[in-house]
C-alpha cells in the first residue's frame, strides 16, 4: 500500500498562505498577459505550467516521503566467531593457532561457500565479540588476556540483531561457526546460552599438536574453603575437578602441611563436566595450615597442585545466654559451655519482673554490669542464644541491636525455641534473623514421642558424630533419640539448610524442621525448634570416655557457628582480600577495615602494613586511604613470583600499636590464559553435539551449510522514497522552468 510522510519545513499554515500568495501573482500575471493582447490559449497554457511549478515549490516545502510495497527475499544469516585471545598464540603444527585459524577460513571450501550463499557476519572475541571485516585478519592480534565463549555468543547476537532491525531484516542466523582452541575461562554455560539464542555452534577444528598428547587429562580448577577455623571444629573443601577428557582412573589426594589427608577415587568423568568432591578436615592444633590437593592416574601427576590456607585459631569465644526460664536445656547448654575450654559463657535468667540474675565465668573477657541494652554491650561476644524470651518485654531497642550485629556485625545467633515463640511475630528485627518462618500458633508445641531423622544435609556435617578413638573417623549417629515436644514452625526460608527433621509430623510444606540453619547478612543463625534436646544428654549414644551426644552436637555446633571473625574489646583490625587465589603479574587488593568498637581515643590511628614473600622477605607497603568519605582503604601490590603471601597490617596511635592482624593469600606460577592450553576438542565437539552443530570437514564444499542458495524468508517491506532529499522534486521544478523558457522564447514572449 502506497503511503505519504510529511515533514515541512515551516508550519503548515505558513506554507499554506505561501502557495495561495504565490497563486495570487500567478493569477496577477496571466491579468497582464491578457491586458497585452496574448492569445488566450497561450496564457491557459503558461498559467498550467506556472501552477504546476507552484504545486512543487509546494510540495519541496512539505519535504514528502513516498513509501512504496516491495516483496523482498532476505537471505539466512551465518556468524563466524574466530577466537583472538591469547591462548591462540600457542604453536600449532605450523606456526601458532592463530595462523592456523587464518589459514583454514581462507583456504577452506565450505567457508567460502557459505559466503557466496549466505549473509556472514564477522566476528572476533575474547571476553566480548567485535565485528570484523574479512579483509582485517592480518591486521588482528591474539592477545586477548580472558576467553568468555558464551558472553561472546551473546553480544554477537545482539549486533547482529541490532543491525537487522536497522535494515528491516527478517532472517535472523541460526547457526554460528566457532574456530577457537576450546580455552573457556568463563563459568557461564555455553551450551545454555546457544540453546537461549537459538543458535546451532558448529565446529572448524584446530589441529591437535604433539602438545596435546602431553597435556592434563584434568584439572583442579577451584577450591573453596573457609579462611578461618575454631580448633577442634570441621572444615570442608569443596574441590572442582575439570576433565578434559573421559576418565575412569582418577584419584584425588588431599595433603595438610605434607601429611596425607584423604584420598578419593574418580570414576566415570565426562570430558568438561566438572565433578564436586567434598574433603573434611577438623585441625587440632592451632597455626596457619596449608592444604594441597592434587591429581593422579596411576602414580603419574596429573596437572598442577592447588594450595589454599587455613587458619586454625584457639581463641577463647564469648557467649551470651538470654533466657526468661530455668529450663532443662540451659542447664545442660551451661554445663557444656563451662566445660569447654573454648568458650566464655555469659548468661542473664529472668526471675520476676525486670530482675534477671547473671551467670558468668571467671575468665570471660566482657563483664556486664547489667542486662545488656546497647548495641556496645553486645559486640564484646562472639555468639549470642536467646531463648524463651519475650522480646516485648527487652529493653527498647535491644531486638533491633541483636538484628545489627548479626547482619552487620558477622555474629552468631542460636535461638532455642519455647512458648513464647508465637510472639516473635510481633518482632520482625528477630523473626527476620530466623532460617525458618514462623506462625502466631509457634509457640504451642507438638507433644508426645517425636522421632527424628536426619536430612542428607544433616549427616554430611559433623554435629552429629561421636569420637571413637584418636586414629578413627567420627562415627555419625544413624538413630536420634526422641523428643518430647516440637514447636511447630510454618517452612524454613529459601536459602536455609535443614539438619533434623520430625519423622510423622508434617504440613503442606512436608515435614516439620527440627534443627535449621543459614547465613543472614554477614552472620549465622542457628534455629532448634525444641527445648528437649537434654533428652539427647540422657537417652543418647555416648562413648566409652562418657561423651554424650548432646555434648557432641552442642560443641561441634558451637564450633562451627563461631564467626569468622572474632570479637574483641577496643580496636579491631580486618584485613579482607578480594580473593584468595592470584597468579604472578596480577594485582593483589585487600581491603583494610579498622573497628573502634569500645575505642576512646580521638586521634584516628595510622595504618602499615607488611608483605611478607615466599622466600621470607618482609617488604613495607603502604595503605591507600581513599579521599573519598565513607571509602574502606586498602592494600595493593603486585605479585611477582609464586608462593604463599603473608600480609600483616597494624594500627598504631601515639606510638603504642592497638590493633593487628594478618591474612594469607596463593599466588600461583603463569598466565591464566596461556597456561596449559592444549586444544580441548572433545569440549567443543559436546558444545556441537548438544546444540544440534557438527564439527565440520573444512576440505568439503558443503562441510559448514548447503552449497545451494537458500530459499531465505520472503516479506513484503515498505521502501522508502525520500523525493526532497533524492531531488526528485528539484529535478522536476527544472523541467518545469525549461519547459516555460522555452515556450515564452519559441513563442516570442520573451
Amino acid at each position: 500500500m502506497m503511503t505519504w510522510q510529511w515533514l515541512p519545513m515551516f508550519p503548515p499554515a505558513v506554507i499554506v498562505l505561501f502557495a495561495v500568495a504565490l497563486m495570487a501573482v500567478l493569477a496577477y500575471g496571466s491579468w497582464l498577459l491578457r491586458e497585452k493582447h496574448v492569445p488566450r490559449n497561450a496564457i491557459w497554457q503558461l498559467g498550467l505550467l506556472r501552477l504546476g511549478m507552484i504545486a512543487v515549490v509546494t510540495l519541496c516545502l512539505f519535504q514528502p516521503v513516498l513509501s512504496l510495497p516491495k516483496s523482498v527475499t532476505d537471505v539466512p544469516g551465518l556468524i563466524l566467531l574466530l577466537d583472538r585471545s591469547a591462548s591462540m598464540s600457542s604453536a600449532s603444527t605450523e606456526g601458532t593457532r592463530w595462523d592456523e585459524a587464518r589459514r583454514l577460513i581462507e583456504q577452506s571450501p565450505a567457508v567460502q561457500s557459505a559466503t557466496r550463499t549466505h549473509n556472514v557476519h564477522w566476528f572476533s572475541f575474547d571476553q566480548r565479540a567485535i565485528p570484523i571485516m574479512p579483509d582485517e585478519l592480518d591486521q588482528i592480534a591474539p592477545a586477548g588476556d580472558e576467553t568468555d565463549i558464551a558472553a561472546s555468543l551473546k553480544s554477537a547476537w545482539n549486533h547482529v540483531r541490532l543491525s537487522n532491525a536497522s535494515r528491516e531484516i527478517n532472517a535472523d542466523p541460526d547457526r554460528v561457526l566457532l574456530v577457537s582452541d576450546g580455552i573457556n575461562r568463563s563459568s557461564s554455560d555455553v551450551v545454555a546460552t546457544a540453546k537461549e539464542l537459538g543458535l546451532a555452534v558448529d565446529i572448524l577444528p584446530l589441529s591437535l599438536t604433539a602438545d596435546n598428547e602431553a597435556a592434563s587429562a584434568a584439572s583442579i580448577d577451584l577450591v573453596q574453603a573457609a579462611r578461618r577455623v575454631l580448633v577442634g571444629s570441621e572444615t570442608a573443601f569443596q574441590v572442582t575437578v575439570r576433565p578434559n577428557r573421559s576418565l575412569d582412573n582418577l584419584t584425588l589426594v588431599a595433603e595438610v602441611e605434607g601429611q596425607e589427608l584423604a584420598r578419593e577415587e574418580l570414576a566415570g568423568l565426562v570430558a568438561a563436566d566438572d565433578r564436586f568432591v567434598i574433603i573434611k578436615d577438623c585441625p587440632k592444633e592451632a597455626g596457619l595450615k596449608r592444604y594441597e590437593f592434587f591429581l593422579r592416574q596411576g602414580e603419574a601427576a596429573v596437572g598442577r597442585p592447588f594450595a589454599v590456607n587455613v587458619l586454625a585459631v584457639d581463641d577463647k569465644h564469648d557467649v551470651l545466654i538470654l533466657e526468661e526460664t530455668w529450663r532443662w536445656e540451659f542447664k545442660y547448654l551451661r554445663r557444656v559451655l563451662e566445660d569447654d575450654p573454648s568458650f566464655n559463657m555469659t548468661a542473664f535468667l529472668s526471675r520476676e519482673g525486670n530482675a534477671f540474675v547473671q551467670f558468668g565465668e571467671p575468665d570471660r573477657r566482657v563483664k556486664l554490669g547489667g542486662f545488656p541494652q546497647s548495641r556496645s554491650e553486645l559486640d564484646g561476644f562472639d555468639t549470642i542464644i536467646v531463648g524463651d524470651v519475650q522480646p516485648s518485654s527487652w529493653p527498647r531497642g535491644l531486638a533491633r541491636h541483636i538484628h545489627s550485629v548479626v547482619s552487620d556485625g558477622g555474629k552468631s545467633l542460636v535461638v532455642l525455641a519455647g512458648r513464647h515463640l508465637g510472639e516473635w511475630v510481633e518482632t520482625p528485627e528477630l523473626s527476620r534473623l530466623l532460617p525458618v518462618e514462623l506462625t502466631r500458633d509457634s509457640g504451642l508445641p507438638l507433644s508426645g514421642a517425636i522421632e527424628l531423622q536426619l536430612t542428607p544435609a544433616g549427616r554430611s556435617s559433623d554435629w552429629f558424630t561421636l569420637p571413637t578413638g584418636q586414629n578413627s573417623q567420627p562415627k555419625t549417629v544413624s538413630t536420634l533419640p526422641t523428643l518430647e515436644h516440637v514447636y511447630p514452625v510454618l517452612r524454613k526460608q529459601p536459602a536455609a539448610t535443614v539438619l533434623v527433621e520430625a519423622m510423622g509430623h508434617q504440613n503442606a510444606y512436608g515435614p516439620l524442621p527440627v534443627i535449621v540453619e543459614h547465613t543472614y547478612g554477614r552472620g549465622r543463625v542457628l534455629f532448634v525448634a525444641t527445648d528437649t534436646l537434654w533428652r539427647w544428654q540422657n537417652y543418647g549414644p555416648r562413648t566409652d570416655d562418657g561423651v554424650t551426644l548432646h555434648a557432641a552436637f552442642w560443641q561441634h555446633a558451637m564450633r562451627a557457628m563461631a564467626p569468622m571473625e572474632r570479637s574483641a574489646a577496643g580496636r579491631q583490625m580486618f584485613l579482607r582480600p578480594e580473593r584468595t587465589k592470584y597468579r604472578t603479574g596480577e594485582t593483589v587488593r585487600i581491603a583494610a577495615e579498622l573497628n573502634t568498637t569500645g575505642g576512646d581515643e580521638p586521634s584516628v590511628p595510622s595504618l602499615d602494613a607488611t608483605v611478607v614473600m615466599p622466600d621470607g622477605r618482609r617488604v613495607p607497603v603502604s595503605i591507600r586511604v581513599p579521599a573519598t568519605p565513607g571509602a574502606i582503604p586498602a592494600v595493593e601490590f603486585e605479585a611477582t613470583e609464586p608462593g604463599r603471601y603473608r600480609i600483616e597490617a597494624s594500627a598504631t596511635l601515639n606510638g603504642q600499636s592497638v590493633a593487628e592482624t594478618f591474612v594469607v593469600i596463593e599466588v600461583t606460577r603463569g598466565d591464566r590464559e596461556i597456561d596449559g592450553t592444549a586444544v580441548d576438542l572433545a569440549t567443543l565437539e559436546r558444545w556441537a553435539s548438544l546444540t544440534g552443530g557438527r564439527v565440520i570437514d573444512p576440505t568439503r564444499e558443503e562441510g559448514w551449510v548447503s552449497a545451494e542458495t537458500p530459499a531465505g524468508v520472503t516479506s513484503i517491506r515498505q521502501h522508502p522514497y525520500d523525493l526532497w532529499h533524492n531531488f526528485s522534486l528539484m529535478l522536476l521544478l527544472s523541467l518545469l522552468l525549461a519547459l516555460d523558457w522555452s515556450y515564452r522564447l519559441f513563442r516570442g514572449f520573451v
